[in-house]
């Protein structure tokens, strides 16, 4: 006897029946996640008065960004060999207690560590939930749970800026970690049984570390992150250490080649259509923020607006990825993820050449911030599709290890695409005005009023970084165009 007409529609929706807990679980880690990403950058400042040792500021996100890309692709063959359920468990205590840690930091350089140790909870929470939506819902559900997921994104950013100002009020830095115990504690309840377990044909294998697979990809992350921070100060060092990526590329391919189980298997890389989702995804994420993540300088210094003005003028393209995910949930229903994908990056576009001209000719804000939504739109249409035709595309069994290597993509592209965007915009400054020093202090939340020649140079090099987010804007379109070919080929074939 099938299920009935009531037990049909709970199983029609991510807000009813069996997935509810699920949702809530999924929406709450991810919720955790966002904010402590928002928040930490507007405590910046504090920490680095509290501390002190204001030169290692940086590293209190990029540690954490080093670590959680490293996460996602080790959280792979823990996903497929332990099972989401299980990972998340360990991920949730994990991050209770490093978040603690955090909380507790009597130094800089203990924060660092202790962000360094978050990092991994942080990553491994984000591969748990995107495994669990491939895992725990049936296809014509997915969209509808990333969209969701999304959701939770663009209220913290919308809401995030201005809670954790109230916070650090309220009690300071510190508080901003305390929070999150609670609300992890609310989510490892929620899903701590209700977690999809471990495939049964996969119960009885053996997990096995690619410990010098994860030791040569640690080099290629730690010596880039660094290479790209180090371009305006040191071009050679810079050099040195992007060679040395190169070289530490190299050799965990042919590792990957030559090893029975790698931490990334090549085939996750380079099989269609994952490639090509892949590098959708991430030319579409490095388009939007490498300049969206400095609207807030260029608001506070070239368009002289207030400290509060320009943090909020990061929201738009949050809301456009937010809108763009929902949409694409009902255009789900009756186009294809690579007609949707496409759409996304002809948008994406026209949506850069407006922002840039905005910048370059100090055009009305309105027009500036509608540009900055539809470049967000652009990337929700890519970046949902991609995700449900990565889940579709893949087995059950190897759910965990695609979605890591999408998600260890992912979190590059934005930790490259703020970087690249934020070497372009100083070294057009240091270029005009043989400065930077007064736009670094800006960064770190300092009360700094700036020259008119390095306002100028400002607007400048942002109006630059649009020049690159228009190249890669375009390599995206040739990729989404390859694409919807060979998706179409395929289509055709099988017919």
């Amino acid at each position: 006897m099938g299920p009935s007409s009531p037990e049909l529609n709970n199983l029609n929706s991510i807000w009813k029946g069996e997935y509810l807990p699920i949702t809530l679980a999924n929406l709450t880690v991810v919720a955790v996640a966002a904010f402590d990403g928002l928040a930490i950058v507007a405590a910046l400042p504090n920490i680095a008065k509290d501390l002190g040792n204001v030169s290692l500021s940086p590293w209190v996100l990029t540690a954490y960004l080093a670590t959680s890309a490293l996460a996602a692709i080790v959280a792979g063959p823990i996903i497929d060999t332990i099972g989401v359920r299980r990972t998340f468990q360990i991920t949730g205590l994990w991050f209770l207690f490093t978040s603690a840690l955090a909380a507790i930091a009597p130094s800089m350089t203990l924060l660092i560590a202790a962000r360094s140790l978050q990092g991994i909870g942080g990553g491994l929470v984000i591969a748990v939930a995107l495994a669990s939506v491939g895992l725990a819902y049936p296809d014509d559900l997915r969209p509808t749970a990333f969209a969701a997921n999304s959701m939770v994104w663009g209220t913290l950013g919308l809401g995030g800026p201005v809670l954790a100002g109230a916070l650090l009020e309220l009690s300071g830095w510190r508080l901003i970690f305390v929070v999150q115990l609670p609300i992890t504690a609310i989510a490892l309840g929620m899903g701590w049984r209700r977690l999809p377990d471990v495939a049964a044909n996969q119960k009885d294998r053996k997990l096995n570390f690619d410990i010098s697979g994860i030791a040569l990809l640690s080099i290629c992350i730690i010596a880039s992150l660094i290479a790209v921070s180090e371009f305006t100060e040191s071009p050679p060092l810079a050099g040195i250490l992007l060679l040395t990526t190169g070289l530490f590329t190299f050799l965990y391919w042919r590792h990957s080649g030559n090893t029975t189980n790698p931490v990334l298997l090549q085939r996750h890389l380079m099989k269609f259509p994952l490639n090509r989702i892949h590098i959708a995804s991430a030319l579409a994420l490095i388009t939007g923020l490498a300049t969206d993540n400095y609207l807030p300088l260029y608001m506070q210094t070239t368009r002289e607006r207030s400290e509060a003005f320009a943090s909020f003028s990061v929201v738009f393209l949050t809301v456009g990825w937010t809108v763009a995910a929902f949409a694409t949930s009902k255009f789900l229903k009756r186009r294809k993820e690579e007609d949707v994908i496409l759409l996304g990056s002809i948008l994406m576009i026209p949506s850069v050449l407006l922002a840039g001209i905005s910048v370059s000719f100090t055009l009305g804000l309105i027009i500036l911030f509608g540009a900055y939504f539809l470049i967000g739109a652009s990337i929700g249409f890519i970046s949902t599709s991609g995700l449900t035709l990565l889940q579709s595309s893949s087995t059950p069994e190897e759910m965990g290890r695609t979605n890591s290597a999408h998600q260890f993509l992912r979190t590059l592209a934005i930790t490259y695409g703020v970087a690249i965007g934020g070497a372009i915009l100083l070294a057009v400054v240091k270029a005009r005005t043989g400065d930077v020093e007064s736009v670094r202090k800006v960064l770190s939340g300092d009360s700094f009023t700036v020259g008119a020649e390095t306002t100028e140079a400002i607007g400048s090099g942002l109006a630059w970084a649009h020049v690159f987010s228009g190249g890669t804007a375009c390599l995206c379109l040739l990729i989404a165009i390859s694409l919807y070919q060979k998706q179409k080929s395929v289509s055709r074939v099988s017919i």
